[in-house]
């Protein structure tokens, strides 16, 4: 009688933890799809059974800042760095879909230096010249640009962002050389940058 009551109690434990499952696949799958909506429902879903589950945290975060709810999805980054205060994802995250976007340039660079101390990422480096280019700050700008080509030699932000740069400090050569390394490489404004500055 108590074999069968643990195996029935068991098989709840098996039935439960598939189901919760299900709900953060189901997440996973919609945010695929572009079905932003439905995805911050499924997770909200798992998130009641696993408050602090950092994936569906942070892919939460993520598909609150495709429908454009941009405080929402600061509270689920903010959640995923309160279990994870290391998690480059969700720093990478509040620095480019936050700081940035508020023009916090300060921030920005705040949290690309926090990814950078964890982890070499180019889109940190990136963001960062980005910001520090923002704030006048110019040889600190190219240097994480090229900081940034030294992790991704095929990181097209780089170029792009290095190359427009160049052009600024006047160094037509180089910025194309930048513009075709990016086109080469499948970025989309490539060409217009090209036939602007450098035909």
């Amino acid at each position: 009688k108590s074999l069968r009551l643990a195996i029935q109690i068991l098989f709840v434990v098996v039935v439960a933890a598939a189901c919760k499952d299900e709900r953060s696949e189901l997440g996973d799958k919609y945010f695929k799809n572009g079905q932003y909506e439905k995805a911050i429902d499924a997770y909200t879903e798992y998130l009641r059974l696993e408050p602090t589950h950092i994936k569906s945290l942070y892919n939460r975060g993520r598909a609150y800042e495709e429908v454009g709810k941009h405080e929402e999805a600061l509270a689920d980054f903010n959640k995923v760095l309160k279990e994870d205060p290391q998690n480059a994802n969700a720093l990478i995250s509040l620095t480019s879909d936050f700081y940035y976007r508020l023009q916090d340039y300060e921030n920005t660079i705040f949290y690309a230096e926090k990814v950078l101390k964890v982890d070499e990422s180019a889109t940190a480096h990136t963001l960062k010249g980005k910001a520090q280019q923002k704030l006048g700050n110019l040889k600190e700008a190219l240097s994480a640009y090229n900081a940034a080509l030294s992790v991704d030699k095929e990181y097209v932000e780089a170029y792009i962002s290095r190359g427009s740069l160049r052009v600024y400090l006047k160094q037509r050569s180089k910025a194309c050389n930048d513009f075709r390394l990016a086109e080469s490489l499948g970025a989309s404004n490539a060409k217009d940058l090209l036939n602007k500055y450098c035909r």
